[in-house]
């Protein structure tokens, strides 16, 4: 789970830019998504395994992902260094795992069925071989693609068999060539693919058409399976150059929260960020594995942790009262001059209100010079079709308060950046 890139060749574009364009969106009659959806999307790769860095005291990792507000997490087959009661502690905390598979097929799914056992409901995925063209694996005397596809086969029977697991969807294997692959079908109920983003880039749009979190996935969709992205992030190395290179703290928060809803936009039903902490001091930054954390080595918060805090409470926050239950879940508006980089995402809370997310994927790093891109926020007329009671824009990466209120408008402009921002919209009862 240490990171290298994505396996998917970088072409090398000439210099220039292309015209920006934009046109105005009527969209009428759209059904929102749950917000309670969208946070259950989001997921967090933790090591408890690793006992020797800041993942070596379990309950100050279980305060740190209460404090995000993350449930689900992604972990490693239990090893020796750690036992299986810290998987149980995180578990009986509310936390939910879904574990890989390590080369030790029978003994990795017993000791899932074990913490299932003492915490019932906690596993709620199982996952095979870790990213095999970066570590390959070996299975019943076979050795490469073969030997993982033929393991996954295996796991995934095993699972079935396994009375107290097997309902739990299984996630494919990650790393292996899809090409000459026809099915899916025995072996995985979810396709998977890891994204990182290379070149300082959005995740999934940049002026020459890069879409990394699309080109992940591009193979597999041939299986017509749901699908997960298992890991997905950004590293805090601010670094030029090409490829391979790290941002500053700002710009992976805004690549993070970006990116969770590219990849719900894509179809892809849950991501896991890698990681949730920094897992050595590494204060010379020589080694990009050490900095991938939503929070540093010492546990404090990165602004990626801070942002991702704000989206989530944001998201949950619910008035006592219902309102607008007679929407059915759905929301009608018109954006002008919304640019071809923008992308957007209708959501509805429990109690009726509609929160409609905005970002505007244009270049946020600058990989000649290795800092941050300010790219100012373009200007959005947005109308509701009707006078909308309260509206609230909240930036996520500056806070939980809105930044702007209005009340009793039908139309007003969105300043929208390179980042997600939360235009909440409450209509008359």
């Amino acid at each position: 789970m240490k990171r290298v890139a994505l396996a998917i060749c970088m072409i090398a574009f000439c210099c220039g830019t292309l015209a920006a364009s934009s046109s105005t969106v009527t969209a009428t009659g759209v059904v929102a998504l749950s917000t309670e959806k969208i946070l259950d999307s989001i997921g967090v790769n933790t090591h408890i395994n690793y006992t020797d860095g800041a993942y070596a005291d379990v309950s100050k990792v279980g305060d740190r992902l209460q404090w995000l507000g993350v449930t689900h997490i992604r972990e490693y087959t239990p090893g020796h260094s750690t036992p299986l009661s810290s998987y149980v502690y995180l578990a009986r905390r509310g936390f939910k795992f879904t574990f890989i598979v390590d080369d030790d097929v029978v003994g990795s799914i017993d000791k899932f069925r074990q913490i299932e056992a003492q915490a019932r409901g906690s596993v709620v995925a199982i996952e095979g071989f870790n990213e095999i063209n970066n570590w390959p694996v070996k299975y019943a005397g076979l050795t490469g693609q073969d030997a993982g596809l033929a393991g996954q086969k295996a796991i995934y029977e095993r699972v079935r068999s396994t009375p107290s697991l097997s309902q739990v969807p299984v996630y494919d294997l990650t790393g292996y060539d899809p090409k000459p692959v026809k099915t899916r079908a025995g072996s995985a109920d979810f396709t998977n693919s890891h994204t990182y983003p290379q070149n300082g880039q959005q995740p999934n749009y940049d002026q020459w058409g890069s879409v990394w979190i699309d080109w992940a996935f591009a193979e597999v969709r041939k299986f017509k399976l749901p699908m997960v992205m298992t890991e997905f992030g950004y590293f805090t190395m601010p670094q030029s150059g090409w490829y391979v290179i790290g941002v500053d703290e700002a710009t992976q928060a805004k690549g993070t929260l970006n990116g969770l809803l590219d990849a719900v936009n894509t179809g892809i039903s849950r991501t896991y960020i890698y990681e949730l902490l920094d897992e050595k001091p590494d204060p010379q930054h020589r080694d990009m594995g050490m900095h991938f954390g939503l929070f540093n080595f010492d546990h404090s918060p990165k602004a990626s942790a801070r942002a991702l805090r704000n989206f989530i409470l944001i998201l949950k926050a619910n008035d006592k009262v219902a309102v607008n239950e007679s929407a059915n879940g759905r929301m009608s508006f018109t954006l002008s001059g919304w640019p071809v980089s923008a992308q957007r995402m209708l959501m509805q809370k429990k109690d009726g209100r509609f929160v409609l997310a905005m970002w505007n994927e244009v270049p946020f790093w600058n990989r000649e010079t290795g800092k941050p891109i300010d790219s100012p926020a373009v200007k959005v007329p947005l109308e509701f079709g009707k006078t909308a009671r309260v509206v609230n824009v909240y930036d996520p990466l500056a806070g939980t308060a809105p930044t702007v209120t209005q009340r009793n408008v039908a139309q007003m402009t969105i300043d929208v950046p390179d980042h997600v921002v939360l235009v909440e919209v409450t209509f008359p009862d």
